[in-house]
């Protein structure tokens, strides 16, 4: 087993049941599923088939449900898209103006977009279009239009998204959209949310009142996504108050200047360690592989670099939701992870980084040491809400950590962070009782054998939230 977790975005190439479970058997730990398209009963369907693959192969298949925001887009333009070439005069206008076709004059090609361009666009704004891949420099605003010319040419498609770099977000980031979203999300039980285009700490707070107010008992997990320059700017704050980070490095790299995109990877990645934070990195990691079977040499190194820097997760994007090699990206991905894993860099942690941890490590640490000193074949963490697991695998220990949970929805949350393989056990009444328990069950699913010697981590008293106290070496029997 791999110890960092691959996302997936499940879309129309992936979606049906045969394909995720391929998927599934091919190292994906967690389906994405982006609410900027389709519609509920769509997204309905796939969550069936997502729990029906759960059922079959006994995995703890997690759903992340990723919430749009005021995502700015390119409105329908038709299946072959719009070719725009270089120094072409182009006009963009909100799709809501009526007869805007006629408004313009058919010997200009338009770009209708969903929302209203000449509001926040100015004079000499550079647009950017599907990431970055296509440019536009603003050149006049006429009442409801914008006219632009190409600097970088291509294809615009349909609902791929548009940046207007030092635009700021005044509105809120949770739209009416994203509510009727979040509503549907908790009533299906997702285990994640990501939430899009995060400014701060209030924009998390804002998200977990309204969580309270849809499902007051609900668990799920927040996960933000980083993507805009004010977010670089709170990052501490928003580490303290999310559950897990998202480094969405599509908007955030045309948002802010593309060459410090890997240096705020690495930054957030330790950061998210020193506080046990699940943390992904995520878009282009594999992107060619939508087109082609093979990657790119670069890629390769790109997804490698991740893992070696101890991300919990990569993330596949358009790989799996629309590529055409869903099963064979995700194949992909699990063997450069193995190979990263497998060599002495992946090893390698700057103690430094670490010193000035906020959380109390002597626990962690200990067991790190054991299982260096003895060979322990894993760590047992008995935990009710997945904290001390997490604790754990900030300090990516080379054995595999094994959470014995009583409760499904951590279970599968716990199967985003590094190296935590989790197994459903009912709860007990004492220390003794778990580390019973534990060494019959850890037996019983062939992770050890007789003679291993294991980690056992617990707390007492029993049933204690973040409590973590007790660590005794055990020879399995």
């Amino acid at each position: 087993m791999n110890r960092t977790k691959i996302v997936a975005t499940i879309g129309p190439a992936s979606a049906s049941y045969k394909v995720l479970k391929k998927m599934a058997q091919a190292g994906m730990d967690v389906c994405r599923l982006n609410f900027s398209h389709a519609a509920h009963k769509d997204h309905l369907e796939l969550i069936k088939n997502i729990k029906r693959v759960r059922k079959e192969l006994n995995v703890p298949l997690t759903i992340m449900q990723d919430l749009q925001g005021p995502k700015l887009r390119v409105a329908d333009v038709g299946d072959d898209g719009i070719r725009v070439e270089k120094n072409e005069k182009i006009v963009l206008v909100n799709k809501k103006i009526v007869n805007y076709q006629l408004l313009v004059g058919s010997a200009n090609k338009i770009i209708p977009v969903d929302f209203p361009v000449n509001q926040i666009a100015k004079i000499n704004n550079r647009v950017l279009v599907h990431d970055g891949l296509i440019e536009l420099k603003v050149q006049k605003i006429a009442k409801d239009l914008v006219w632009c010319r190409v600097i970088s040419p291509g294809i615009i498609f349909s609902h791929k998204g548009v940046n207007i770099p030092g635009n700021k977000i005044t509105d809120d980031v949770l739209t009416t959209k994203d509510k009727e979203d979040l509503k549907f999300g908790l009533k299906q039980k997702v285990d994640w949310i990501a939430l899009s285009f995060v400014r701060d700490p209030q924009d998390i707070k804002s998200l977990k009142k309204l969580i309270q107010k849809y499902d007051s008992h609900s668990l799920v997990k927040i996960m933000a996504k980083i993507e805009r320059p004010e977010a670089i700017k709170k990052i501490n704050k928003i580490i303290q108050e999310v559950d897990g980070i998202m480094v969405a490095r599509g908007d955030l790299g045309v948002e802010i200047d593309i060459e410090r995109v890997p240096i705020i990877q690495k930054d957030i990645i330790t950061k998210c360690m020193k506080l046990g934070k699940p943390v992904v990195v995520a878009t282009q990691m594999l992107e060619s592989m939508v087109e082609n079977l093979r990657p790119t040499r670069a890629e390769v190194s790109d997804v490698a670099n991740a893992v070696i820097d101890h991300t919990d997760a990569v993330m596949l994007s358009g790989e799996t939701a629309y590529g055409k090699y869903p099963v064979e990206a995700v194949e992909m991905m699990n063997k450069i992870i193995q190979k990263a894993e497998d060599s002495p860099y992946d090893d390698l942690i700057d103690v430094k980084l670490l010193s000035k941890l906020e959380e109390i490590l002597a626990i962690p640490e200990s067991v790190k040491n054991l299982v260096l000193n003895t060979k322990a074949k894993a760590i047992v963490v008995a935990t009710n809400s997945g904290y001390s697991a997490r604790m754990i695998s900030r300090l990516r220990p080379e054995t595999r950590i094994i959470a014995l949970v009583n409760d499904e929805i951590i279970k599968r949350q716990l199967n985003l962070s590094w190296g935590v393989f989790s197994l459903n056990m009912p709860k007990c009444k004492n220390v003794s009782e778990i580390i019973d328990k534990s060494i019959k069950l850890v037996k019983k699913n062939k992770l050890v054998k007789k003679g291993d010697l294991i980690v056992i981590v617990t707390g007492q008293p029993v049933g204690k939230k973040k409590n973590m106290n007790l660590v005794k070496l055990q020879e399995v029997e």
